[in-house]
């Protein structure tokens, strides 16, 4: 009996419920970044993990496809996939992740696909990003079943624009070698446009092969040594520096920013970090005080 009950489970379809999640809809200034398009909930059968490669959205309403900047998803505060352009086609993009995201079996994992919008979007423009049909998600051999497709929010784009932080990233004065505190990367921070910036987070990517235990007790620090945020280790090939109090620029203001951690890492690894999509680096208009 134990047996037969077995074989049963083994034999049992994989299946995915991918729910739209209701949101509000909401207006966003022209420039804004990892604004939340679509929020789903992907839930597993209890026949197996499920590995989802990828997820085909496509974009809805009267405002122009330009000005959505790129689409891109975040999982658990991260970002899995890179951020791609709209099709000037249909408004079709194809998010795909790697590694893929596995969805354990009996479990759920939510997904938010996220738009960055240009700076130079087009006023009262209305943006949906939609998922179409169940075959727009690609699960390996599971069957997918979409659900809550109505629950899609309308953006639309309104009021000035916010300005935005650039980002250059300048040689290191030494060769990075085994040992504490070495200074893995430095960055230029400017403030453009017309108002003071506060920067929030900041996610930088090692390009190179050293990954998670490589570099530990990561700092990100001011030219004066003040330190904005701390990481334990890596997180895979991923740098996510979260501010507790948010770093204010001035308009027009240049800032230099350094990275240092204990390398662990033997010579075969090398760190070469990069800022992979400029939604990575998060901030909002803001008032200094002068």
């Amino acid at each position: 009996m134990i047996g037969t009950l077995l074989l049963s489970a083994v034999l049992l379809p994989l299946s995915l419920t991918v729910r739209v999640q209701g949101q509000s809809s909401s207006s966003v200034p022209p420039g804004a970044q990892r604004v939340t398009m679509l929020a789903l909930q992907l839930s597993a059968s209890c026949s197996g993990d499920i590995a989802v490669h990828s997820v085909t959205v496509t974009h809805g309403g009267m405002g122009a496809i330009r000005d959505i900047s790129s689409v891109y998803a975040m999982s658990g505060g991260r970002r899995i996939s890179r951020g791609r352009a709209l099709s000037s086609r249909d408004g079709s993009v194809m998010l795909t992740f790697r590694p893929a995201l596995t969805v354990p079996a009996c479990g759920s994992r939510d997904i938010a696909v996220m738009a960055d919008f240009s700076t130079d979007a087009a006023a009262a423009g209305e943006h949906r990003i939609s998922l179409l049909t169940s075959g727009d998600i690609d699960a390996g051999e599971a069957t997918v079943t979409l659900t809550g497709t109505a629950n899609v929010p309308l953006r639309t784009t309104a009021g000035a624009e916010q300005g935005s932080v650039t980002v250059e990233f300048l040689p290191l004065l030494q060769r990075i070698s085994y040992g504490d505190r070495r200074t893995v990367a430095r960055l230029r921070l400017t403030s453009e446009g017309a108002y003071d910036q506060a920067m929030d987070a900041i996610t930088l990517t090692n390009d190179g092969s050293a990954c998670d235990g490589d570099l530990q007790h990561l700092t990100l620090e001011t030219s004066r040594g003040q330190i904005l945020a701390r990481l334990a280790s890596l997180q895979g090939h991923l740098a996510p520096f979260v501010l507790a109090t948010p770093f204010a620029l001035e308009r027009g203001q240049v800032f230099l920013l350094t990275v240092r951690a204990d390398v662990r890492a033997g010579r075969r690894r090398t760190i070469g970090f990069t800022l992979e999509e400029p939604g990575d680096l998060i901030s909002h208009r803001a008032q200094v005080r002068r």
